[in-house]
């Protein structure tokens, strides 16, 4: 019919050209159908029409007396037509200007071809239609609430952009296999890069505790408010997964109320609004931080599945549906997780996994954090001295948390420096609990008090017993909220509460008339978690030991779990939300608190007594469940190795042995592992965790080999393997982020030693000052055997450099250069490398630029050469050549 339309108008207006211009008014009496059945909203039409004086209040009274849309905007058309042609072709002009309030007339504008004259140009259209009103409502909104990040007690709020740095981020795949970086936001959603699943609906970035998922969205948040971030989305709706854990069983709510109330509600017409959402769901933008924070007792496989945005149901059932598509599919999608919760693949369209900060991210991090340039160039001085504080601050929060209590202490006392000694992750939230506290003492006016840890937390052991006391009861059930009534029955005062360890947040729910609070992070608390199982002398072996049991035990123990039939497969009864990260976090951090360093500090809380039966009973624990624990990995046989490949969860076993600084449990571990080849890869090993694996793999007698390959190590790690080196025959540190200042660490310390053979170094940074040490190392060192260094940046200058080396060497085997750039010049240097080299064997210099003129140089040289057995790839160039 439209069509129809359109050519008896065309007609019309092929007898009247050049007579006169086209009847607007004709055009609204064809298409009147059309207009009454299309047009939805009337109000902005309205404010237009009188804006420009082309309607009366009076007509504007008429027209809202008619009961029904169609009704209205048949008088508005009846009354446009009869105040003549300029009035209906500036009607016109709105329905084209205004596109979000009349999205179903675009097609019809553009097939009729309207241009506005020159005479309609010039009239303001102004645009009040609910959708747009909304959509501004909505960025001012969540552009206010993400411009500042709370801080201590929420008296002090940092703005976001004064402390948001950019960290490692890298797309992966299914299988945790790298598929590159990205380095500006908008290619989380560019399909070009990184896209596994082109029918899931959901980028799921995860990574650990601290890491910067929050802030990351914070950020997404506040580019999108501001119009900064292109990716087509006119609305944006954010959730914090533990709130829906507020909701209680028997609540139920339709999409409209979820969207609406919980978010930004709109001020016109929210039906019309919700029914634009429901329309063009590629519009929408959601984002759900922290999905493994979600601990109901609901149980969803009970529910059918739920397609309908008008049918009220359970929260969660509206959640699961938006992630899987059933509700607004074609909506962009952002999910968050601690890593280790996996999520059935057919929803993922990208993965991303959150690395934290690279060495240069910490420097760009430092400079925005300490404006101070003399500070500033102290504290990295500092930090470069010290690699194990170094590594804790690649933990973006960590690293807030470090830099935080320097800086108090430095405008308390002046000059103070950082720790120079090894310091321990219990020891960074001692130092936080102790300067939130002492920024509740009252100091003298003339000079600042100072008093020592012990005293500060002597003077606020009801304070912390309290909070302890709390953060326990929902660590018992997962719990992340805790509504007035909680706080107030641990005695928590309204002083407490101003120290800053809790925050107010937002609640959902039928708590909206009532404070809803939440520790400033999950991992602090954690720690008071575990301060709780310290200083209260009343906690049982089997209390003290509770965590570790969560952590061991392969059935879940909790009575309520939200059952999800998308997410994987899970045992009978397990929790397919179990993520045991904040308990693993419980236990690290009660190892250091009894540790043997903390018992000065605790005695003014605690009886000495407790603290010893307290640290007796976790040191038995530990030493059976270690051995328990190193029995059932899995281990084999290698020429001169004895190999035990270790799982993520070893990684935290290192992690608590390091917290405790027992030498003694060091040396156990390292004797009961009987193994001299570790490989520890895919264990989301960060650069910290260096630290723990030097404190045990320090202790062995003899040569061993280390596979530390698809990790996080950095050059923090490098670093921080330092006692580790004299023992190292074989060191794999492929995909980790290496660049050339941890090859030279390498250098320096593989030199000294003289006893490695094999060296990994695949797929990292490096650029030809690295292969340069690199080749230095293979000149100095006669027992390397083997180096694998493919996958980096090398050029022609660091080949020649590598190829010289390995021509003067006697002993080297193998040399793995795949996927770098050296070119014909390097290839020809390697071609000299080559010729008569007594032993090496298994030469690889695919992908690297090398044209058909350096394959005939290496082809020559093969013609003297009886030692290389495998040359890969480049087989075709010696045998054009020697054809």
């Amino acid at each position: 019919m439209e069509g129809q339309l359109c050519a008896n108008l065309e007609i019309s207006v092929e007898k009247r050209q050049g007579a006169s211009p086209p009847s607007f008014i004709a055009l609204l009496k064809v298409y009147r159908e059309l207009l009454v059945s299309r047009i939805r909203n009337t109000q902005c039409l309205i404010d237009n029409l009188i804006e420009n004086d082309y309607f009366s209040a009076e007509d504007a009274e008429i027209v809202v007396q008619f009961p029904t849309q169609a009704d209205k905007v048949r008088k508005i058309l009846d009354l446009v037509q009869s105040k003549g042609e300029e009035v209906s072709e500036y009607f016109i002009c709105v329905l084209q200007k205004v596109a979000d309030a009349y999205y179903e007339l675009q097609p019809w504008l553009d097939e009729i071809g309207y241009e506005p004259s020159e005479n309609i140009c010039s009239k303001p259209v102004v645009n009040t239609d609910p959708v747009s009103r909304y959509c501004q409502k909505l960025r001012y909104e969540l552009g206010r609430d993400s411009k500042f990040v709370m801080s201590y007690g929420q008296r002090e709020e940092m703005l976001l952009e004064e402390i948001y740095s950019n960290s490692i981020m890298e797309l992966v795949g299914f299988t945790n296999e790298s598929l590159g970086k990205v380095y500006q936001l908008e290619a989380l959603f560019d399909d070009t890069v990184g896209l596994i699943n082109e029918d899931g609906e959901t980028i799921y970035v995860f990574g650990d505790a601290g890491i910067g998922k929050s802030i990351l969205l914070q950020k997404i948040q506040s580019l999108w408010a501001r119009k900064e971030l292109d990716i087509g989305a006119k609305f944006f709706f954010c959730f914090r997964c533990r709130m829906f854990s507020c909701f209680k069983e028997d609540e139920a709510i339709c999409l409209k109320d979820l969207l609406f109330k919980y978010n930004c509600y709109p001020d016109q017409d929210p039906t019309e609004v919700f029914h634009y959402i429901l329309q063009f769901p590629h519009t929408v933008l959601f984002t759900f931080d922290g999905f493994d924070e979600i601990y109901s007792n609901f149980d969803l496989s009970t529910m059918p599945e739920m397609c309908s945005p008008s049918e009220a149901v359970h929260p969660l059932v509206l959640l699961v549906s938006l992630l899987r598509g059933k509700l607004l599919k074609g909506s962009k999608k952002i999910l968050t997780a601690r890593t280790g919760t996996e999520i059935q693949r057919n929803i993922i369209r990208k993965k991303v996994l959150l690395r934290g900060f690279s060495s240069n991210n910490l420097k760009d991090y430092t400079a925005m954090f300490f404006k101070d340039e003399g500070q500033r160039a102290l504290v990295l001085n500092q930090l470069e001295a010290n690699p194990n504080l170094c590594s804790l601050c690649t933990v973006p929060l960590f690293c807030w948390i470090i830099f935080k209590c320097y800086e108090h202490f430095h405008s308390m006392f002046d000059s103070h420096e950082l720790p120079d000694c090894s310091v321990t992750l219990t020891d960074v939230f001692l130092l936080m609990i102790e300067v939130h506290l002492n920024r509740s003492l009252k100091t003298s006016l003339l000079k600042n008090t100072t008093r020592s840890q012990a005293e500060v937390f002597r003077s606020r052991k009801e304070t912390l017993l309290a909070l302890g006391k709390m953060a326990y009861k929902g660590m018992e059930n997962s719990f992340f909220i805790f509504q007035q009534e909680e706080v107030s029955s641990v005695n928590i005062s309204e002083g407490d509460l101003q120290l800053g360890f809790l925050r107010t947040v937002k609640g959902y729910s039928g708590c909206d008339d009532q404070f809803t609070y939440e520790f400033l992070h999950l991992t602090l608390q954690c720690f008071f978690t575990a301060l709780f199982l310290v200083i209260e002398e009343k906690v049982s072996a089997k209390e003290l030991l509770r965590f570790f049991n969560e952590c061991s035990s392969t059935e879940t123990v909790q009575p309520t779990c939200l059952r999800i039939p998308w997410l994987k497969k899970q045992l009978e009864g397990e929790d397919p939300f179990r993520n045991n990260e904040h308990f693993h976090f419980t236990n690290l951090f009660l190892c250091g608190l009894l540790s043997r360093s903390k018992q000065k500090l605790f005695r003014h809380l605690v009886l000495p007594a407790v603290i010893k039966r307290k640290r007796k009973i976790l040191i038995t624990y530990f030493g059976e469940s270690m051995k328990s624990h190193l029995k059932g990995l899995t281990r084999s046989s290698l020429p001169n190795y004895n190999q035990i490949q270790v799982q993520p969860n070893f990684v935290w076993m290192l992690r608590c042995l390091y917290e405790t600084q027992n030498e003694k449990v060091g040396k156990l571990a390292a004797k009961r592992m009987h193994a001299n080849y570790i490989k520890l890869t895919y264990c989301n090993a960060y650069s910290a965790d260096c630290s723990a694996i030097s404190f045990v793999v320090h202790h062995f007698q003899k040569r061993l080999a280390l596979d530390l390959d698809n990790n996080n190590i950095n050059d923090y790690g490098v670093k921080q393997l330092l006692p580790c080196f004299s023992k190292l025959a074989v060191i794999r540190l492929s995909v980790n982020q290496v660049t050339d200042h941890g090859v030279r660490i390498l250098y320096e310390e593989l030199s000294k030693y003289q006893i490695v053979s094999f060296l990994g170094l695949y797929n990292n940074q490096i650029t030809d000052v690295g292969a340069k040490y690199v080749a230095k190392l293979i000149e100095e060192c006669s027992s390397l055997e083997y180096v694998k260094i493919g996958a980096n940046k090398i050029t022609s200058e660091g080949g020649k450099c590598l190829a010289q080396a390995i021509q003067k060497s006697k002993t080297m085997f193998e040399i793995g250069m795949w996927g770098n750039q050296v070119g014909d010049e390097g290839a020809k240097a390697f071609a000299e490398a080559l010729r008569n080299h007594p032993r090496l064997t298994n030469v690889s210099l695919a992908f690297n630029g090398i044209t058909t003129e350096g394959g005939k140089s290496i082809a020559e040289a093969m013609q003297h050469n009886n030692s290389v057995k495998i040359f890969w790839p480049s087989l075709q160039y010696l045998f054009v050549s020697r054809l």
